[in-house]
């Protein structure tokens, strides 16, 4: 009897309103895509990484949303947000930050080496010293 009690319910209950993409208001959505917009802007202001612009704009793509709620924006939105996504991830590796590389001579070089290098400077230094004391008797 319970099963058939809950389907009449469910058959007598109004539908419920179409649920709204983003569960907060045009307002505060603006509010969130300002920040993300400004933050992404600057980050490329000091970086100079082409992924952030393409980031930043993904961000301003999404209040297209608002227009209205035919199914062709709501999917031409989503296409082009997944595209700018894709070209923000692909641009990261293209323009990763690049190590210098130690040639393998330099690898080679120990510690006591370099120590070695910066110790003979000076004993040369103290020689030269005491040829001009010698050349002063």
């Amino acid at each position: 009897m319970n099963i058939q009690d809950m389907l009449i319910t469910m058959d007598q209950t109004a539908e419920a309103s179409e649920p709204t993409l983003f569960p907060f208001p045009l307002s505060l959505h603006l509010a969130f895509v300002c920040i993300g917009v400004i933050f992404f802007a600057y980050r490329f202001y000091t970086q100079k990484k082409p992924y952030q612009l393409l980031v930043a704009a993904a961000i301003a793509v999404s209040l297209g949303f608002w227009i209205s709620e035919s199914k062709i924006i709501y999917y031409g939105i989503g296409i082009i947000q997944v595209l700018l996504l894709i070209a923000a991830l692909v641009t990261s590796f293209i323009f990763k930050d690049k190590t210098p590389e130690t040639s393998d001579e330099e690898s080679d070089v120990t510690a006591e080496e370099k120590e070695s290098a910066q110790e003979e400077p000076e004993e040369e230094a103290s020689e030269d010293d005491g040829d001009s004391a010698e050349e002063e008797k």
